[in-house]
């Protein structure tokens, strides 16, 4: 950065919410980015951010650049308050911050995934609720699931959520949700926003008697693993990735400082569906079947295939498909191949491990097999898709 000299070496993360799990993310992102660069990163939390406060925070730190989250709402961002310190923000309102890169997640492609993932098991209606606490990115998020609903021919229901003055609890948004669950369809498939959400709607749907997943699928947003996987039962969600929104961040906070601000909105869509029991097909669930779906987990990527599997148990293959499609919402080969597309995306992300390595990691006998089965859920082949992320490892 141009004003090395100037800064203190240090980046604040400017948030008015005091540590949820997004929030967390993101500040881990931001700081790998600065240890790259050999700066510090500061999490500065206020419920408020008054012109004077700020001013002081601005003085006292003498900060490299900024990154000031609106998602939990917009911090007002006078100009003269900054002195020039370069900005990057995270979910404001689009058209808000002038010059400044400003990063969201695309609420049309997390409602698209989510529709995918809910409709497998033909549900006869779908449903969608929102954070307790009223926020713009929640009411993108409902919104746009409610679009490719209908679009779909399908009766998509909103549960109703009260505005900021009402100030109402979780205990309380819990409480009233209840009989809304109660009144849903059988078998209707719920989309909720976030983890948080859908943790809401597990504790509803058990005061409701509306059991998950044999009365109501259920699938949430964010893929936070102690909310998820502690949940009863286990919810299923479509990965975010946060720690990259808030690495992307900090790295604009350089170009910003260069006054090459370029696109001001930028978008990312999820990773993929992390898939539990909360969606789950609504038929019985035989003990050999959750036997097989554990298999899958642990040996798909080992080149397990489906009749191997199916040869291991002393039932028709015409019986063990039925029972595995009515206890899953999936076919047995669908369930492998989302395992295996799950490692090879994480070996693309996460790792330097060569593209023409990672069909034999991933259980294939042939690249171009995984390359087009990537290409048909992720848009792009692996190498370009890795060649679009590999800013994320520099």
């Amino acid at each position: 950065m141009d004003k090395a000299a100037q800064h203190s070496g240090v980046v604040l993360y400017l948030a008015k919410d005091s540590g949820s799990h997004s929030c967390v993310a993101k500040m881990a992102g931001i700081r790998r980015y600065c240890l790259s660069r050999g700066w510090n990163a500061k999490w500065v939390y206020r419920p408020d951010f008054p012109s004077a406060e700020l001013a002081a925070i601005i003085g006292q730190y003498r900060p490299a650049g900024c990154v000031v989250d609106g998602v939990s709402g917009p911090i007002r961002l006078p100009p003269r308050l900054f002195r020039g310190i370069p900005l990057s923000c995270i979910g404001y309102p689009r058209g808000t911050t002038g010059d400044h890169p400003n990063f969201h997640f695309d609420a049309a492609a997390i409602a698209k995934s989510a529709f995918l993932e809910l409709s497998t098991n033909r549900p006869p209606c779908y449903a969608a609720v929102g954070c307790w606490w009223p926020m713009l990115w929640s009411r993108r998020r409902v919104g746009a699931f409610q679009d490719i609903v209908r679009a779909a021919g399908a009766e998509c229901l909103v549960f109703p959520i009260r505005p900021r003055t009402v100030g109402e609890s979780p205990d309380d948004f819990a409480g009233r949700l209840a009989p809304w669950l109660s009144s849903l369809p059988e078998h209707c498939a719920v989309f909720a926003v976030s983890d948080e959400t859908a943790a809401l709607v597990v504790r509803a749907a058990h005061a409701a008697l509306r059991g998950i997943p044999r009365s109501l699928t259920l699938l949430s947003v964010d893929n936070f693993r102690d909310i998820c996987e502690e949940a009863d039962p286990p919810i299923s969600s479509i990965q975010l990735d946060f720690e990259r929104i808030g690495y992307l961040a900090a790295k604009a906070l350089e170009g910003n400082a260069a006054g090459k601000t370029g696109e001001s909105e930028s978008t990312a869509g999820p990773l993929l569906v992390v898939r539990r029991k909360s969606t789950s097909g609504r038929g019985r669930h035989e003990k050999f079947i959750m036997e097989a779906v554990e298999a899958i987990r642990a040996e798909a990527c080992d080149g397990l295939s489906a009749a191997d599997l199916i040869a291991r148990y002393p039932v028709s293959k015409r019986l063990f498909t039925m029972r595995f499609r009515e206890a899953t919402g999936h076919s047995v080969l669908d369930e492998i191949l989302h395992v295996r597309l799950a490692k090879a995306f994480t070996l693309l992300l996460r790792t330097r491990t060569p593209i023409c390595e990672i069909p034999r990691l991933c259980g294939f006998s042939c690249y171009r097999t995984l390359d087009a089965l990537f290409r048909s859920r992720f848009g792009m082949s692996m190498r370009g898709w890795r060649k679009h992320n590999a800013r994320l490892r520099d």
